[in-house]
C-alpha cells in the first residue's frame, strides 16, 4: 500500500526534530529533502496541537508539549518497559549497580534507553529517555548489534558512524565486527570504558516471543569495581535476568533463535 504522502512527510520532520533542539524551517526543510514551503505548512498545522513549539524570537521549532504527552502515555502502557522495571530493581540490588534497559527500534532501525534504576553507591548516570544509545560503545549497543543481522547492524553503525568516546572505543569496523562475534558466542557484551571513562558495563539481549532481539538489558559500575568482580557471576545474574524479561514477552528458550 502506498503511504500517504503528508503523512510520511510529517513523520520525517518529527523525525528530524528529536535529533536536535531546536531548526528553523530552512535547516528542517534542506535535511528532510522537502519544500520549504511544505515545512512551514506542515508545522504551522502542528502548532495548534502542541506537537511543535515556536521560540517567538528567534522563530525557531522544537518537538512540543503535545508530544511529550503522548510519550508519557506510551511510556505508561508500554508492556515491555513494565515487566523489565521490578528486574531492573531487583538486578541492580543484587550487583549493586545501575540497570538500564535500551529498546531496538526495527524500522529506523535505532536502540535507545527507555529506563534506569540507579544504584545507591554507583557512578550517576543521568538517565536520558528515548536518546539513541551508541551502538558501537555501549554494552546495550553491542549487545543488540550481535544479535540482529549483520545487514541491519551495518545499517545502524553507517547511522551513527563509529566515534571516538574515550581512547578505549572500538572506532574500526574490522575489529568491531571481531567483538560482536564473541558477544554472540558468549552471552553478553561488554563496555570496558568504552562510553564514558572510569565506568563499565555488562549487557544481555532480550528476545520477544518470535525469537527476534527487541532490546537489552545491562549493569554500569564504576571500572574499579567492576576490574575487582568475578565477571562469569556478574554475567549469569544479567544473563538471567534478561532472559527472564524475554520469557515474560514470550519469548521460549527452546526456539531456535533467527539470529
Amino acid at each position: 500500500m502506498k503511504p500517504a504522502t503528508t503523512i510520511t512527510k510529517v513523520c520525517r520532520l518529527l523525525g528530524e526534530l528529536r535529533t536536535r533542539p531546536c531548526m528553523g524551517v530552512t535547516d528542517l526543510a534542506r535535511r528532510t529533502d522537502l519544500l520549504p514551503s511544505d515545512v512551514h505548512r506542515i508545522l504551522t498545522s502542528l502548532k495548534p496541537y502542541g506537537f511543535v513549539e515556536q521560540n517567538p524570537r528567534t522563530k525557531m521549532y522544537r518537538l512540543g508539549v503535545g508530544l511529550m504527552k503522548l510519550g508519557l502515555t506510551v511510556l505508561q502502557r508500554n508492556e515491555f518497559r513494565a515487566s523489565a522495571r521490578p528486574l531492573l530493581q531487583r538486578l541492580s540490588l543484587q550487583t549493586d549497580a545501575t540497570a538500564h534497559m535500551a529498546i531496538y527500534d526495527r524500522q529506523e532501525p535505532d536502540i535507545f534507553l527507555a529506563e534506569q534504576i540507579d544504584g545507591a553507591k554507583d557512578i550517576p548516570f543521568q538517565p536520558k529517555f528515548g536518546i539513541s544509545t551508541n551502538p558501537h560503545s555501549t554494552a546495550l549497543g553491542k549487545t543488540i548489534l550481535a544479535n540482529i543481522d549483520h545487514e541491519t547492524a551495518l545499517r545502524l553503525l553507517d547511522k551513527s558512524g563509529l566515534p571516538r568516546c574515550t581512547p578505549h572505543t572500538i572506532t574500526q569496523l574490522a575489529a568491531l565486527e571481531v567483538e560482536l562475534i564473541k558477544i554472540s558466542k558468549q552471552g553478553y557484551g561488554l563496555d570496558l570504558e568504552e562510553s564514558a571513562e572510569g565506568a563499565c558495563c555488562i549487557g544481555a539481549p532480550v528476545k520477544d516471543w518470535t525469537g527476534d532481539t527487541v532490546g537489552a538489558i545491562s549493569v554500569s559500575m564504576p571500572a574499579c569495581r567492576f576490574y575487582a568482580a568475578y565477571e562469569p557471576d556478574l554475567a549469569n545474574m544479567v544473563k538471567a535476568t534478561a532472559l527472564e524479561l524475554s520469557a515474560s514477552i514470550g519469548y521460549q528458550a527452546s526456539l531456535t533463535s533467527r539470529h
